[in-house]
């Protein structure tokens, strides 16, 4: 096993030197930085960090979107044994300043005008913050920051003046000590800073890619935020263990664009990406001609039957012939949209619709589903390859061990355990019992062949009036279903029923509403259109058959405007912080519950 995350950058480097480790967009061209030249970065960024005396132990923090100099920078914090602390940039100057006092960050790398006027906004209340680098040219700035060329430049010195620093200082990591605190953007209170390690991340990164088979010839396309640790560990780390390339989309907006551009075999994706692509292409099925509709939904069903067959090993010559004839005339051709060498999707950070599975299963392209926290090192289950359990986010990746408590609570036990919550010991010990079992709060079980399924977190289980227990998600996630609604947030604790906050697809209604002869309207006018209220009342009805009449929504409210992070309504990592929008629109859920 290695002893840290730089170690396998640097067994990757010797193995794979001049092969590229990203892709980047110049000038509108995707420009390869080889694995050589992004370790010659590294190096040097570690003896820049050291010339301004930045020593071991010191909080060093990242503020900026993805770009190769926010992995170089993490690994160089990395070897000079100092400690990374991402930060979202999403998230308004008084929260940067909680995580800045609350983990005493010295240092903080900034990537433009609009990040850097958010620490020149709370510098003077963050007594510990001494210097602001720099990746973009802030001229407004002046000598109060330090760019990264002149970082890279008093490295070269520092580097030939001291040959041996790097390799000794990488030498003396010890695997055990913290070396990132990430701030989890809880839904309720102030973030938690979680100790991570080395020696967590290197059994996480090892063991999952015992179940993802990734292969140095691997692209992938990369857009999740870095600051968030799935796209850290599971989007560039565990592909630079393997020698993949990892090209960068320019922006979320763009990701499609770049997909045909990068021609990624993998993608690291929340579910969003994936049902995005479902729904583009059934919509630009409805909208040809019959004879293409009935081809497309004749293939999709060959596809499902083939793969079902498949699976109980009952698979048939004629079968096996009527799917290559599918995959020919229609399969082929989506895959071409996604650049045509796409073969392993990968979704996290929420329950994937099981119907979206099943469309890209259809089509030979399975979706690995995992389930992880930010206190595990994340990873904690991934679905084995060829073993699709519908509804399950997989098994327990090697070294993870898996249980349920008698209240139906995940409990997760192994060596990629945080160390503990910084500065918040009593926390820790309220999660971590003396046993060692991590308690999630999430809520699962497990089935005969240790397959995970969640079916809600523990505190947002709603008990109704008449002392009804139902879990939010599966209902929110069907909900979801519908072309015509983007998010949802159940609510109806100890109200006589149950009923949901809804977010619109606007642009999805617009159309609609186009088509049905309604004039242009706003978007409050047309969430109050009787009309519109009739159309999504009938996809609630349609969505929630298969649930208890406890559980369906009985009334709803749609909002004029998306939840949003800047008004506190969304985690940085885009989960409803439900207590704040039952506050927030509580006017309007308390009329629901009119007689």
């Amino acid at each position: 096993m290695f002893k840290s995350v730089v170690h396998i950058l640097l067994a990757s480097i010797k193995q794979f030197g001049d092969k590229p480790i990203i892709l980047h967009k110049k000038d509108g061209q995707y420009t390869p930085i080889s694995y050589r030249d992004f370790g010659e970065a590294v190096e040097t960024l570690t003896h820049g960090l050291a010339t301004v005396g930045l020593r071991p132990g010191d909080r060093i923090a990242i503020l900026s979107d993805n770009r190769p100099e926010w992995p170089q920078t993490d690994f160089a914090i990395f070897a000079l044994r100092g400690v990374t602390v991402p930060i979202y940039q999403t998230l308004p100057p008084n929260q940067i300043a909680y995580i800045l006092n609350d983990a005493g960050v010295r240092a903080i790398f900034v990537d433009s005008p609009q990040q850097y006027q958010k620490i020149a906004q709370i510098r003077k209340d963050v007594p510990s913050l001494e210097f602001v680098f720099s990746y973009g040219a802030l001229p407004e700035a002046g000598e109060t920051v330090v760019s990264f060329q002149e970082l890279l430049s008093s490295g070269e010195t520092h580097r030939r003046e001291h040959p041996g620093f790097f390799l000794q200082s990488v030498e003396a990591i010890d695997p055990t000590e913290t070396c990132s605190l990430v701030y989890t953007s809880g839904t309720t209170g102030n973030p938690k800073g979680v100790m991570l390690h080395h020696r967590g991340f290197v059994a996480d990164i090892v063991n999952s890619e015992k179940v993802l088979n990734l292969f140095p010839e691997d692209v992938f396309l990369s857009f999740l935020p870095l600051s968030h640790l799935y796209e850290r560990l599971a989007g560039h780390w565990c592909a630079m263990y393997r020698g993949c390339t990892i090209g960068y989309a320019e922006s979320l907006d763009t990701v499609i664009d770049d997909i045909q551009l990068v021609r990624p075999t993998v993608m690291v994706s929340v579910p969003r990406l994936y049902e995005k692509i479902s729904t583009r292409v059934i919509d630009q099925v409805e909208s040809g001609s019959a004879v293409k509709q009935k081809l497309f939904y004749w293939a999709l069903k060959t596809g499902q039957t083939y793969h079902a067959r498949k699976h109980d090993h009952k698979l048939d010559g004629w079968t096996r012939f009527k799917y290559r004839l599918a995959d020919r005339l229609v399969f082929q051709k989506i895959k071409q949209r996604l650049g045509g060498r796409f073969r392993c999707p990968i979704s996290g950070g929420a329950p994937l619709p099981v119907q979206t599975l099943k469309f890209f299963e259809a089509m030979g392209l399975p979706i690995i589903e995992g389930y992880g926290m930010t206190e595990t090192h994340l990873i904690i289950t991934l679905t084995p390859p060829g073993k699709i359990h519908y509804g399950s986010c997989g098994k327990p990746i090697p070294g993870v061990e898996l249980k349920i408590a008698e209240d139906g609570e995940i409990l997760v036990r192994g060596e990629t355990l945080m160390k503990g919550y910084y500065n918040k010991p009593e926390l820790t010990r309220e999660v971590i019992d003396p046993d060692g079992w991590l308690h999630t709060g999430d809520i699962g079980y497990l089935d005969d062949e240790q397959f995970l399924y969640i079916t809600d977190r523990k505190k947002n289980i709603l008990v109704t009036a008449g002392g009804k227990n139902v879990a939010p998600a599966p209902i929110e996630h069907a909900l979801k279903q519908s072309r015509y609604i983007e998010d949802v947030c159940l609510v109806g604790d100890r109200r006589k029923f149950i009923s949901a906050v809804i977010v619109p697809d606007y642009e999805t209604l617009r159309q609609w509403a186009r088509e049905n002869g309604l004039p242009e309207l706003t978007q409050e006018q047309l969430v109050q259109h009787e009309r519109i209220q009739q159309l999504i009342a009938a996809e609630i009805e349609r969505l929630q058959a298969d649930f208890a009449r406890f559980e369906k929504v009985k009334k709803f409210v749609l909002l004029p405007e998306p939840l949003s992070v800047e008004k506190g309504e969304l985690t940085p990592s885009l989960k409803i912080k439900r207590n704040v929008v039952e506050k927030r629109y509580k006017h309007l859920i308390d009329f629901l519950y009119q007689d």
